[in-house]
């Protein structure tokens, strides 16, 4: 069962570390948004790529490094993190659905 922890920690820092340098989504909307709001939608998204490697991190650290009988401060701290870190990456997704809205009421009009 460690394995698929191990798997899932490491496909979430995989995923973040594809979509922080990788991923054109934002880039190929060039054409169609204005250039300050599409800046915003490329930072938003290499910050929530950043937020998803330090989420796969945490979540290997929250899974191998402490434990609630030995350390409760440490543990509830580790994950506390992790719920810190699933939240914001919540937020910037939020943040651009809220770019897409705008754009989309933008091509509408």
């Amino acid at each position: 069962m460690n394995v698929f922890r191990d798997v899932f920690c490491l496909l979430v820092a995989a995923a973040g570390w594809y979509y922080m340098f990788y991923s054109r989504g934002a880039t190929n909307l060039q054409g169609l948004e204005a250039a300050n709001y599409n800046r915003r939608r490329q930072r938003y998204r290499q910050v929530n790529g950043f937020v998803m490697v330090l989420l796969g991190a945490a979540m290997f650290a929250g899974f191998h490094t402490v434990d609630a009988a030995t350390s409760a401060q440490a543990f509830l701290l580790v994950w506390m993190s992790v719920f810190v870190l699933l939240f914001t990456i919540v937020l910037l997704a939020m943040v651009d659905l809220r770019l897409t809205w705008r754009l989309r009421q933008r091509r509408r009009e």
